[in-house]
């Protein structure tokens, strides 16, 4: 697994995205290892600072609100030949997965 993408503040701005996005976490994973519906929760969790465990409390919400975690993994989890791309938001936070990365965006509202 690679090391997070973030400058010394915890932010990146993305120049792929619009002005009003802000790449927050960036990390490549092992689906094999790692699946995707936890590594949603785990980088959520750490660019909101609240332990994966607290989450669901702390911002009221849960994954399977937004999406299937089964589907998720099963989507993201066993690419084969070709390269698969899945994105969602959770509150104010775009989650996309393309091939082996996890980034996770800000949306300014």
């Amino acid at each position: 697994m690679d090391e997070d993408t973030q400058s010394s503040d915890g932010c990146e701005s993305d120049s792929t995205a619009s002005d009003s996005a802000t790449i927050h976490f960036q990390r490549a994973y092992d689906w094999s290892v790692t699946p995707p519906s936890i590594a949603a929760v785990s980088a959520l969790a750490t660019v909101t600072g609240i332990d994966p465990t607290e989450l669901a409390a702390e911002l009221e919400i849960t994954l399977h609100e937004y999406v299937d975690p089964d589907a998720l993994d099963a989507l993201v989890g066993d690419q084969q030949s070709e390269e698969v791309t899945v994105s969602f938001t959770i509150d104010r936070y775009r989650i996309r997965f393309e091939g082996d990365e996890l980034v996770v965006h800000s949306q300014d509202r």
